[in-house]
């Protein structure tokens, strides 16, 4: 994959998102990343959060609309990979401090897509959270709100309930591949929806669970060292 590769760390990737939406960091956050920070300039930002996808997928079922897009691929090192830990190494940093609250008091129009349990988890507020019941419900939200939000954060996590209902007729490999072309799908459709200058930011991690996908010899050793990813690109004008 010959695109811009860039080291980053979870915990600094807060403070990226705010700079890159012109908003002042707070004392205490660890500085943006300004390899990723003096690439773009966005004047909105689209954050979609994918269970169970990282570098692995992206290399081995390359989604199209994803790599064609692709500006830059940040490597995001962090002691905890998985979905939860990551998530709130982005969202919550320090105490009371909360990304998307943050956000939203700056005045910028903020609104956040997911399941009912994650606004429980990661303390998202009703006024802003729409809850859904699967990713197709996410996915239809996320068209009715795209073009007039600042900040928008989507949550994709369909694969592990599904390996638990159809991965003993179905290999998970096969179904991890099939979900990650049909959010692709998505991305492209939103993306076409998406005002110029929006800033996606496709934020994958190790899942809510680890789940055994059968791979063998190199496969299985690349699999292992999966590293959670953000791929970016803005929509610019022709």
């Amino acid at each position: 994959m010959s695109f811009p590769q860039v080291r980053s760390f979870a915990e600094e990737f807060t403070s990226t998102i705010l700079q890159l939406l012109g908003i002042e960091v707070p004392d205490g956050l660890p500085p943006a990343n300004e390899d990723l920070t003096r690439r773009f300039s966005p004047k909105a930002l689209v954050v979609v959060v994918i269970d169970n996808f990282g570098l692995f997928e992206a290399v081995v079922y390359k989604p199209e609309a994803m790599i064609k897009k692709l500006e830059a691929l940040a490597l995001i090192e962090t002691d905890d990979p998985y979905a939860i830990p990551l998530m709130n190494s982005l969202l919550r940093q320090g105490q009371g401090f909360h990304l998307v609250d943050y956000v939203k008091s700056y005045g910028k129009f903020t609104q956040v897509i997911c399941r009912e349990g994650d606004m429980d988890t990661f303390q998202f507020d009703p006024i802003y959270t729409v809850n859904t019941r699967d990713d197709m419900a996410t996915y239809v939200e996320a068209t009715k709100h795209i073009y007039k939000s600042e900040l928008l954060l989507m949550h994709f996590l369909d694969f592990e309930s599904l390996y638990a209902q159809y991965g003993h007729r179905t290999p998970p490999k096969t179904l991890l591949e099939k979900i990650v072309r049909r959010t692709d799908n998505w991305i492209k459709v939103l993306l076409r929806q998406a005002r110029i200058d929006t800033l996606f930011v496709i934020i994958g991690n190790h899942g809510r669970h680890p789940v055994p996908l059968d791979y063998e010899g190199k496969l299985a050793e690349w699999r292992k060292a999966n590293a959670p990813i953000a791929i970016m690109f803005q929509k610019r004008s022709d």
